[in-house]
């Protein structure tokens, strides 16, 4: 997918078009990058789901920002690719309803929650309840702010100044094992060797999420950086450094490198590939 740029702050550029909302009052934009690369990996279907928030509207942009989601379906469960698609749709629809006066980051938790229920029901009316399930992160950018929901690996990572940082927590089991290592109760090469350790604890379709991953506090982003959300199948088949070599790229060459280099690993059960870059690079309004 090539780049596309879009203006996030109060209005659009009013050599564009000018946003009656305000009109004259334009001291500041702000233009996001998209780039996204995908493949099917060594799997027979693709499970991996992703999409970007409505980019032609400068009313909502103006107070709803850009929002990436990536959802990775549960290949262990029923349906994954169906799941995956259902959770995407629901938390597109859902977060591109919020009203003006809604925070973004309580639209995302809004919008998250209606996304579960919605692969929830989905599993209900297949008569599959409860084997049903997909993971889910999403990220926004609004004005020079970032917000994020995740469940389940898929991750979102801040590139800044060639620093790689993983912003979301995997909920899987390892991470409570290690707890338990940190306590003493168990040994690293234990952790290593758990045949479980990769199970996941939260994802969409059930019927209480036992975790969110959300930041609370709006998240300041500096000219440059990069928020990056992958599947499993790219944070688990290249490394952070090989993450860095290309974050810095304009983001559609960022991605489709990235999944190359994925690919030229070719593991024997490469699992589906999505990652999606978007860029964070400010300009100074007219006047």
């Amino acid at each position: 997918m090539r780049s596309r740029s879009f203006w996030t702050g109060r209005c659009v550029d009013p050599l564009i078009r000018a946003c009656e909302h305000c009109a004259g009052k334009v001291p500041y934009f702000l233009n996001v990058l998209l780039g996204s690369a995908q493949h099917i990996g060594a799997r027979r279907e693709q499970q991996d789901n992703f999409g970007f928030s409505d980019t032609d509207s400068p009313f909502f942009l103006g107070h709803g920002g850009v929002l990436a989601v990536l959802a990775d379906g549960m290949g262990g469960l029923l349906m994954g690719g169906e799941a995956s698609r259902v959770a995407r749709d629901a938390l597109l629809r859902e977060y591109q309803a919020k009203e003006p006066e809604e925070a973004p980051s309580e639209a995302l938790e809004r919008a998250l929650h209606a996304a579960n229920v919605a692969v929830f029901e989905a599993s209900r009316q297949e008569e599959h309840e409860g084997r049903i399930g997909t993971t889910l992160a999403a990220a926004v950018i609004k004005g020079e702010w970032l917000y994020w929901v995740a469940v389940g690996d898929t991750r979102i990572y801040l590139y800044r100044r060639g620093r790689l940082i993983q912003v979301t927590e995997d909920h899987v089991y390892a991470e409570e094992l290690y707890r338990k290592a940190l306590k003493g109760e168990m040994g690293l090469a234990q952790i290593r060797s758990h045949p479980q350790k990769g199970a996941l604890t939260s994802h969409l379709g059930m019927l209480l999420l036992r975790h969110v991953d959300r930041n609370f506090r709006s998240f300041r982003l500096d000219a440059g950086d990069r928020i990056m959300l992958c599947s499993d199948g790219l944070h688990g088949a290249i490394s952070r450094q090989e993450m860095v070599s290309f974050l810095g790229l304009e983001p559609s060459e960022a991605c489709e490198r990235m999944l190359q280099k994925a690919l030229s690993k070719s593991k024997p059960q490469q699992d589906n590939i999505t990652v999606v870059v978007m860029a964070y690079e400010p300009r100074r309004g007219l006047g």
